[in-house]
């Protein structure tokens, strides 16, 4: 597997394309799917959730997204490790809008100070796994930098949780370990408000 520094990312003439966050009927409440990307990459497929309410008690929060400085194109996400690598100085220079202060954004109308993260994985997504995150610091609201790092840390903790587990059979091309995915293939693109306080997150993988 080659290594791209996510810092000074090169620009391959076959990923680039125009792109529009209105494509695929996506809103600002939803991803900013990658309209292109290279034929190594895949969208982690995230199966609608089963328990959704009827009603929100909470309106909508518009999508965060992470993307790096440089990109051919949104969407194309930050590799999570990364994320979890680099400095608080490095991640600003790596991560573009890094120190805004997304935390306020996500508190919705209801002023929720913690979120939920849901890992839909294929073949696993009967285990029902949440993570908590935190979207409000003594220092003020969380900044997408920070969020990024929770959000990989969390995925970091789900793979190294379901390491020893078979998926379902329907997932066997996105197991872990023993040649399946690592933790170094998963990019992070946005993260999106499913309803209240419920988020998901659309993450790339690199079958490389």
């Amino acid at each position: 597997m080659s290594y791209m520094n996510p810092l000074h990312p090169p620009v391959p003439s076959n990923i680039h394309s125009s792109y529009t966050a209105l494509a695929g009927a996506c809103s600002a409440y939803q991803p900013p799917f990658a309209q292109a990307m290279p034929p190594t990459h895949r969208r982690l497929p995230q199966a609608p959730l089963s328990k959704v309410p009827t009603s929100r008690r909470s309106a909508p929060c518009p999508a965060v997204t992470f993307d790096l400085h440089g990109a051919p194109s949104h969407g194309l996400g930050v590799p999570m490790c990364e994320l979890l690598a680099r400095s608080g100085g490095a991640l600003e220079r790596m991560l573009v809008g890094a120190n805004d202060g997304v935390g306020a954004q996500m508190s919705g109308s209801l002023g929720f100070r913690k979120v939920n993260l849901k890992i839909l994985w294929p073949g696993y997504e009967h285990l029902d796994r949440s993570y908590s995150l935190d979207i409000h610091t003594s220092a003020g609201p969380l900044t997408r930098g920070q969020l990024a790092v929770q959000i990989a840390r969390a995925f970091a903790r789900f793979i190294e949780e379901l390491q020893g587990y078979p998926p379902a059979q329907h997932g066997a091309s996105w197991r872990f370990g023993n040649g399946g995915i690592g933790f170094n293939r998963l990019m992070l693109s946005a993260l999106w408000n499913v309803y209240d306080d419920v988020w998901l997150a659309e993450v790339i993988v690199d079958f490389r």
